[in-house]
């Protein structure tokens, strides 16, 4: 008997720009005019890549009041084969918290608009909202948060997280510097299908033989990320970098592998105004 394993299209994990991931130093004010670019050296979902090794150069623009936001992208990619427009993406979201700052959360959605030839393993994914919370201390911050994600079937996601923030004030006089080592586990489903040829039998007599097709859904730990954000905040200004290191679990594989998916170490960076 052969057996062959075959991916379905994963819901992938969406490329959203890091600068609107991570809070800025900045005051905030009613209303938030942010404007910038951020990039990405090695674009994967949960350390898991394709053989062109692409980096994403993404400006964006946003507008925040009250806790209403409204964010997009316009993402370029680099890699082995091309330098292309890829996609452009829109978030729209309420974000929240209590009086004293130490709860927050986030409820959200997004769109995503890929050109019809990219080559990217987040491209599957048109769609994706979800919720996210954290609790902010002095001590070890704790974060959490679920999303589902839309393709030609839906994926489900969540995770969960500390840090730690040091705080270093009037850097270069008027500059804030903060630098948070953080931990996160992500969780997630995987769709595939396993196909293999059965035979077929008369009166105990095998006359041929079919392909049978298996149709499956598993929800497990999708991979392990250490990372440490730097922002650095003077005035209007914010400078994020973010080196990572992401530890892929439960990858799906057989006659070879699939899906590539090695221990990775990848940066993101980006600058964002807020008027």
């Amino acid at each position: 008997m052969k057996k062959v394993i075959t991916l379905f299209p994963l819901a992938l994990f969406c490329l959203l720009a890091t600068a609107q991931q991570t809070d800025s130093v900045t005051p905030k004010k009613k209303i938030t005019f942010t404007t910038g670019a951020g990039y990405n050296s090695n674009l994967n979902y949960y350390g898991r890549t394709d053989s062109l090794k692409s980096q994403a150069l993404y400006p964006f623009a946003g507008i925040t009041y009250n806790g209403l936001y409204l964010f997009t992208n316009i993402i370029f990619i680099n890699n082995a084969v091309t330098t292309t427009y890829a996609a452009t993406t829109l978030q729209a979201g309420y974000k929240f918290q209590n009086s004293k700052g130490n709860w927050k959360g986030n409820i959200f959605a997004a769109r995503f608009f890929y050109t019809a030839d990219v080559n990217l393993i987040q491209s599957v994914v048109k769609e994706q909202a979800g919720i996210n919370g954290s609790n902010i201390n002095k001590i070890l911050s704790v974060y959490g948060g679920a999303d589902a994600k839309f393709s030609n079937q839906t994926d489900f996601g969540a995770y969960a997280g500390v840090d730690h923030a040091f705080r270093i004030d009037s850097v270069g006089n008027r500059g804030v510097l903060v630098i948070t080592p953080s931990a996160y586990s992500y969780f997630g489903t995987q769709r595939f299908s396993k196909t293999w040829l059965q035979e077929k039998h008369l009166l105990f007599i095998p006359v041929g033989s079919q392909a049978v097709t298996q149709n499956s859904s598993r929800f497990s730990v999708m991979s392990y990320e250490l990372s440490c954000p730097v922002i650095y905040g003077y005035g209007k200004m914010n400078i994020i970098l973010t080196p990572a290191y992401v530890i892929p679990q439960n990858v799906i594989s057989a006659n070879g592998s699939l899906q590539k998916a090695d221990n990775l170490f990848y940066t993101t960076a980006a600058i964002r105004f807020d008027f």
